[in-house]
């Protein structure tokens, strides 16, 4: 499946849950500052298998989201490796994973980020995050921004 130039942002989290809502909350206020013409931005509440289609059709992926480890209030930004992967089908899903369907079902694998940060509390909330992973919300749309400008 060949790339179509097109750049592909996916943002996971449950806006129910605190902090773990970054993902999706990053994207909404990424939509602010793209062009959508150039740029898909997806936000869901966990990876599923069928992102790799779409994965497979980009030229750049940027994946978005709260993590339970790492380091403390950081932005971390890491590239996916598609050799990361043991088998193609985990129990558990991630952007490896997609990246690896991707890979194997449709012989692609774009060039893939991860952007991520501790979430500090998961607890019940309607898209309510702290103040430091608003703060990190605006950092990680930042990121994901000049990720973007190196593709377009």
């Amino acid at each position: 499946m060949p790339t179509t130039g097109h750049i592909l942002v996916i943002g996971f989290g449950n806006t129910l849950r605190g902090d773990d809502a970054l993902g999706r909350i990053a994207c909404q206020r990424l939509r602010e500052h793209i062009d959508a013409n150039r740029v898909t931005v997806i936000d869901q509440t966990a990876p599923t298998p069928e992102l790799a289609v779409d994965v497979a059709k980009a030229s750049l992926v940027i994946f978005l989201d709260a993590s339970e480890d790492g380091p403390v209030d950081q932005i971390v930004t890491r590239v996916v490796d598609v050799s990361e992967v043991a088998t193609v089908m985990a129990h558990r899903l991630g952007p490896s994973e997609i990246l690896a369907l991707a890979a194997h079902l449709y012989q692609s694998s774009p060039p893939t980020y991860v952007i991520s940060f501790q979430g500090k509390t998961f607890e019940l909330s309607d898209n309510q995050l702290t103040a430091e992973a608003d703060v990190a919300c605006g950092q990680i749309v930042q990121c994901a921004l000049e990720l973007i400008d190196t593709r377009i």
